[in-house]
């Protein structure tokens, strides 16, 4: 995996740059961010706040308050053509998320998990040998939860602990 990623919004407006390789990609099914994205679920990489880079364009937020953790989720996008770039936490403030589909090429990065899988939409594939959880990674006290490694793809099924 490349140690420094580049990306933008769709018009090109909001431009980044990583100075190191994310500390996890993963895919959010959640109902936040599947309304976030219009799609089936969000796949972010993590990155210590001060590993990203953005150029001089100017991004508008939007603010959430988790259903899960009672915390606030920003949402920033680019003003223009309202590509969402990236989500910031109060819950972790030192962690940015950048959306998978803004780097220049999205591929560089793997899906090391998925997570909220009990919100996946019908029809999306849960892929073999990648951690997936019911919900989140941890408990709001930072236990880790349970995964499940699949042996084959699993189709998710809406309401279910896929």
């Amino acid at each position: 995996m490349a140690e420094e990623l580049q990306g933008g919004c769709l018009c090109g407006a909001i431009r980044f740059r990583t100075s190191q390789a994310p500390l996890r990609t993963l895919a959010c099914h959640c109902t936040f961010c599947q309304k976030v994205t219009g799609s089936s679920y969000f796949a972010e990489s993590m990155f210590p706040m001060d590993a990203v880079q953005f150029n001089d364009g100017k991004m508008n937020s939007y603010e959430h308050v988790s259903d899960g953790s009672n915390k606030k989720v920003f949402v920033h996008f680019c003003p223009n053509c309202g590509t969402t770039v990236s989500l910031t936490f109060e819950r972790w403030r030192d962690i940015r998320g950048i959306a998978r589909g803004c780097y220049d090429d999205p591929n560089a990065v793997t899906v090391s998990s998925h997570i909220w899988t009990r919100s996946a939409q019908r029809g999306t594939a849960l892929p073999e040998g990648v951690e997936c959880f019911a919900k989140a990674r941890m408990t709001l006290e930072g236990k880790p939860e349970p995964s499940v490694r699949h042996d084959s793809p699993v189709m998710a099924h809406a309401s279910s602990d896929a």
